[in-house]
């Protein structure tokens, strides 16, 4: 049960300033400036992967369903995935956000 309300759900969102997503009740949470950003790209994971927090050779995942994501790369060159069932409106969101491509 309490897997089950830390990992159930995954928000996101896209502020003027900020990437925001937490799993659940908010426990595991992270905010990334935009600015920090460099780039993202939609993206599928392997179902291999499977769901909840895990370290990929591609950088963390952050996924409660399903194969789809968006991998964001850092201007750190660290890149991590959010997996999500709408990977179009999290890039539109993040377009929107920060003026660029």
């Amino acid at each position: 049960a309490v897997l089950l309300a830390l990992f159930s759900t995954l928000t996101v969102e896209v502020t003027d300033r900020e990437l925001r997503f937490r799993f659940g009740i908010g426990l595991f949470r992270r905010s990334v400036p935009l600015n920090d950003i460099a780039s993202w790209a939609e993206t599928r994971n392997s179902w291999l992967y499977g769901w909840g927090l895990r370290l990929t050779y591609r950088g963390w995942l952050y996924n409660v369903s399903g194969v789809h994501a968006v991998e964001i790369t850092l201007r750190t060159g660290k890149k991590f995935r959010l997996g999500t069932d709408e990977p179009q409106e999290l890039s539109r969101a993040l377009t929107s956000a920060t003026g660029r491509q």
